[in-house]
């Protein structure tokens, strides 16, 4: 994937350094621009960012609301506003302009990337939605919407002005028999209709162009519902250009089978029967799908089935009535006229699927791998939950573990204990062997706790060469005993160029009563307890060495 482009707008050269840095340390190329009128003069010239990040205070004669307002007008770029101000009025402002959200400045890196990447998604996914969104304006057999009550046209697509001649607000101010006279002899269909006694009216009649020029068609007259409102649909066939307008279709299919071909990812064109009527390479290359087939034949042997529905094709060679993959929103956004998508797990890939309706009960499908920016994001959560340098969890992790393990033990009348340890001296080894000695000790220990205690247990980094360990569903002696353990192991352990190495202890189990900053203060106490004292073992009725006991 190409390196995205950024366009930073920023009036602090501070700021500007920080973010370009920390931008390009994650592979996007920055543009910057100091005001507004640099940053609207740029976009003239031709750099077209994928991304435009800019403060909203900015110095000069324009802020930031003011130049993306310019700067829509010249090109739509997605725009993901910087500021420190979160005033009412600011946010009104912001509303009113085309923008994919704002960051409040001083955010941790990793939200910001993580906005920066969901902003650029969503421009480019709207982008892509909305092209095929205009496939309706340009197809090629007329549609008009009438007024049913006095037959009065409401609108036209391009088809009906191309064929009649009219523009669009001359057939507004038109009549659907000032086109077709016959449909004064239908009115009694129309009501019926309209009752909903008929599905739909079929007649063959004459158009007349503006030009006074009259061809044959065939007209199919329907009744929708918009907003509780009836509305009559008139589908018009040209009878007498009918291979001119099977050639059109050809025309038509073959430039969607184009646009198709052009699209990144897999894309089909399907029936409200479910059946691709055209695909792109890509889609057959990945999913192995057919032309004229179900489009959930081939997906994972259909795997994405009902259990039922997939026997009993396999055994009769015809599928149910409703047959679709559980996933499926096909029928949903043909009903609705809404689009719609879904993330789905399919061949071990993540695939935003998209489902598009359009004209004449079809819907195009397509799917997006975005595999590459699930990862991105699980990356990001789990830096933002671990330690640099230990890969342990961080504290911030731990105390969302240890709120949801003290709302677990009041619910279930259960408890847990933690342990906090220290290493002994480590100014010390630091000082005597250096900072890598120290890491390095820091990531043996925890190397060799991850080792010894369960899956449901959480190991955290408590700051500097302090940890702090969750021991669910686990009494006081149990926590003992491990801490011990752990003790030896460590006094055991040999780390290159370091000699021994100890941790002083404190285990702290749960009473009722007990918050997280009790239970860790408790902990820490009995640690630091334990530190002072410059003795091997500690007698308080059992033998525990270099650690406190709090119960």
């Amino acid at each position: 994937m190409y390196n995205r482009k950024i366009l930073l707008i920023e009036d602090s050269k501070l700021n500007i350094k920080i973010l370009t840095d920390q931008l390009m340390d994650y592979g996007y190329l920055v543009e910057n621009c100091i005001s507004g009128e640099k940053a609207i003069e740029k976009i003239k010239e031709g750099f077209l960012p994928d991304l435009i990040l800019m403060d909203i205070e900015l110095k000069g004669r324009k802020d930031g609301i003011e130049t993306a307002e310019e700067i829509l007008k010249i090109h739509d770029l997605p725009i993901l506003f910087l500021t420190s101000n979160t005033s009412k009025e600011i946010l009104e402002r912001i509303k009113r302009v085309k923008n994919y959200g704002y960051i409040l400045k001083g955010t941790d890196i990793f939200i910001l990337l993580s906005s920066i990447e969901s902003a650029i998604r969503l421009a480019e996914t709207s982008s892509e939605a909305k092209l095929y969104q205009d496939i309706y304006e340009h197809t090629l057999g007329e549609i008009y919407i009438i007024n049913p009550d006095t037959l009065k046209i409401i609108s036209a697509n391009k088809a009906v002005r191309k064929n009649l001649g009219y523009s669009l607000e001359e057939l507004k101010n038109m009549k659907i028999i000032d086109i077709n006279s016959d449909f004064d002899k239908i009115k009694e269909k129309i009501r019926l209709l309209i009752q909903g006694i008929e599905r739909e009216v079929v007649f063959e009649g004459h158009n007349q162009k503006k030009d006074g020029s009259q061809y044959p068609v065939e007209v199919k007259v329907k009744i929708n519902k918009h907003l509780d409102k009836k509305l009559l649909v008139v589908l018009v066939n040209d009878l007498t250009e009918k291979v001119r307008a099977e050639e059109e279709k050809r025309k038509k299919e073959k430039y969607v089978q184009l646009m198709l071909n052009a699209l990144p990812s897999p894309a089909w064109l399907v029936s409200k029967e479910r059946k691709i009527l055209l695909e792109n390479k890509i889609a057959k290359d990945i999913f192995k799908t057919e032309e004229g087939a179900f489009c959930w034949e081939s997906i994972q042997k259909m795997e994405f089935l009902p259990q039922g529905h997939k026997e009993w094709y396999l055994e009769k060679g015809q599928p149910l009535p409703g047959t679709k993959c559980y996933f499926c929103k096909g029928d949903e956004v043909l009903k609705t006229g809404e689009t719609a998508n879904e993330e789905i797990k399919i061949q071990g890939k993540i695939w935003n699927i998209w489902w598009i309706p359009l004209e004449d009960e079809m819907y195009l499908h397509y799917a997006v791998d975005v595999t590459k920016y699930k990862e991105i994001e699980e990356k990001l959560m789990y830096l933002s939950l671990t330690d640099s340098l230990t890969k342990a969890y961080n504290r911030r992790y731990m105390t969302e573990k240890l709120t949801e393990e003290l709302e677990r033990v009041k619910r279930n009348n259960s408890t847990f204990s933690v342990i906090m340890l220290d290493i002994d001296h480590f100014k010390n080894i630091n000082d005597t062997f250096g900072h890598d000695a120290g890491d390095l000790v820091l990531q043996k220990l925890t190397e060799m706790i991850k080792n010894r205690i369960r899956k449901i247990d959480v190991l955290a980094r408590w700051g500097g060469e302090e940890f702090l360990i969750l021991l669910p569903d686990t009494p006081l002696e149990n926590a003992v005993v491990l801490a011990e353990e752990l003790r030896l192991k460590l006094s055991e352990m040999e780390i290159p160029n370091v000699q021994k190495v100890t941790a002083s202890f404190g285990v702290a189990n749960y009473l009722p009563g007990d918050s997280i900053d009790t239970l860790v203060k408790k902990a820490d106490d009995m640690m630091y307890k334990a530190k002072k004292k410059d003795v091997i073992k500690l007698n308080i009725g059992v033998n525990v060495v270099k650690f406190r006991i709090n119960c």
